[in-house]
């Protein structure tokens, strides 16, 4: 699901809880969060590994080009099914934001939950501002997800028969992931194709 920030309407705003209140910059860092994140948009995409591997693969792919992180732990409210009642409770959330560097503000929020009787599936929520260096951004997914333990897009049988079998998440991970640059073919991660980190300014003369 591809958002705008806080509106269904598709008006962007700059204090989307993710940018100001889930991300919050650390006290020596000069400027504040929502001054660098005015305009951005938001997907939120399931994914097949758990939360905290998800941010370390994030931490990884951009400290390795060098750049500052900033990380972050919360909760955030969620919804089981029961029978045929929906149950609200709350998800740990780990997040992790780009703090410089040509990908300055994007961010990343993952969640695990069990949305029915059995089987846990992972949503990651992404915020990309409109002024990053998106020519990079496939790149760099594709050095995020070769830090991970396997591939994102991709449940086993047994994880699709204990989650859902038919359920729309599954696709809605593969596309999105391939429009980012991750081809939905590759079945392991050490198939990966990667170009990171990214060469300096220096480097490319």
């Amino acid at each position: 699901m591809t958002r705008p920030f806080g509106y269904p309407d598709g008006r962007r705003r700059a204090d989307h809880p993710l940018c100001v209140r889930a991300y919050p910059r650390s006290d020596d860092v000069a400027s504040p969060l929502h001054q660098s994140v005015k305009h951005a948009t938001v997907h939120e995409i399931p994914i097949s590994v758990g939360s905290v591997d998800a941010v370390r693969a994030f931490r990884l792919a951009a400290e390795a080009a060098g750049w500052r992180v900033v990380r972050h732990e919360g909760k955030r409210p969620v919804h089981r099914m029961a029978l045929i009642i929906p149950l609200q409770q709350s998800a740990r959330t780990f997040g992790i934001l780009i703090d410089d560097g040509p990908l300055e503000g994007a961010a990343m929020q993952a969640w695990s939950h069990t949305p029915g009787s059995a089987g846990e599936i992972t949503t990651t929520e992404w915020v990309l501002p409109d002024v990053i260096n998106h020519e990079m951004w496939p790149s760099f997914i594709r050095a995020w997800a070769r830090e991970l333990p396997r591939m994102p897009n991709r449940w086993t049988f047994g994880e699709r028969s204990r989650i859902g079998y038919f359920l729309p998440e599954y696709g809605r991970s593969r596309r999105r992931l391939k429009a980012w640059g991750l081809d939905p073919k590759v079945k392991r991660i050490e198939e990966i194709e990667v170009d990171w980190p990214p060469l300096s300014f220096d480097e490319s003369e």
